[in-house]
């Protein structure tokens, strides 16, 4: 259940959660499996699922002033080259049989017919993505691969509300000027350190583009990149030795690792059962993320 991405949104105005409510809320708007004619679905599912063979029914799951979503995203595979088959098939025998093969709109209203007619014969597959909401520090985090992924979340929780006061996180300091300049050695903070991976941008959106992996970034052949006018757009760092992370020019951050102390101090807290791990598994990551969100949003500058 650790995150292993992390897109961080602010409420834009103090937000407390009725938790009774949000049940209801969440309720109306809980998963169900595709039906025979859908290629998707995904709605609201309880986070402690997973662990319980789903038979837990609460849709939150609080720990003091942290409470943590769940949704099941489901979608028939229905592979192009299937499609394609199957639609030449078709064709192939209206022209047989006409004299004609249809193209443009007619064509176009053929394939959506045979989708119709494939999809309750192919397999589906469904995944789970989290989000928690810490109220004491006002702001939501979503464990999504990218920025589309954490919107379709937060999209379908505003729509179980009515409303949802959350925007992207910003900051006075854009993350690409603090990034370049700890690579410069400037402003270094004692409780971040550099690790050995980096992406480097010319600041035209066009501009070349330089990856580094498992190499010293402090050497000269990157400062002379620096000293060229590129950029630090992703940057692997180290905080506190509880967290490592790549973090992105757009605040996003990914491939979110936490010490293994953390993760063995979790495994012995929640040694009864797997609902007790989900707990201390829960508990120790929202703690740790509630004094590394604040500290980042602070070396940046304030928001």
């Amino acid at each position: 259940m650790w995150f292993k991405n992390l897109k961080i949104y602010r409420f834009s105005k103090p937000y407390s959660i009725d938790i009774e409510q949000l049940e209801t809320q969440l309720g109306e708007k809980s998963f169900l499996p595709c039906s025979s004619t859908q290629a998707s679905s995904f709605g609201w599912v309880p986070p402690l699922g997973t662990t319980q063979d789903d038979n837990s029914t609460q849709l939150t799951h609080t720990i003091g002033k942290t409470t943590m979503l769940c949704i099941r995203q489901e979608e028939r595979i229905l592979p192009s080259s299937v499609i394609n088959d199957a639609l030449n098939e078709k064709l192939d025998a209206m022209q047989a049989e006409n004299g004609r093969r249809p193209a443009g709109k007619h064509k176009q209203s053929i394939k959506d017919e045979v989708i119709l007619d494939l999809l309750p014969r192919a397999f589906t597959r469904s995944k789970r993505s989290y989000a928690y909401i810490d109220q004491e520090n006002q702001f939501m985090a979503v464990d999504a691969s990218s920025n589309n992924k954490a919107e379709e979340l937060v999209e379908l929780l505003r729509q179980s509300l009515g409303s949802l006061p959350v925007v992207p996180l910003k900051t006075k300091t854009l993350a690409t000027i603090l990034m370049t300049n700890w690579l410069k050695g400037i402003d270094l903070k004692d409780d971040f350190l550099i690790k050995d991976e980096c992406e480097l941008q010319e600041s035209d959106d066009d501009g070349a583009i330089l990856r580094c992996k498992r190499q010293d970034l402090s050497s000269d052949e990157i400062q002379m990149h620096l000293d060229g006018g590129k950029e630090v757009t992703k940057l692997a760092i180290n905080w506190n030795d509880t967290i490592e992370c790549i973090l992105q020019d757009d605040l996003a951050i990914k491939r979110l690792k936490f010490s293994d102390e953390l993760l063995e101090q979790a495994s012995n807290d929640g040694a009864e059962d797997a609902a007790a791990l989900f707990d201390a598994d829960f508990n120790l990551m929202a703690g740790e993320l509630a004094r590394f969100i604040p500290r980042l949003i602070e070396v940046l500058g304030g928001e």
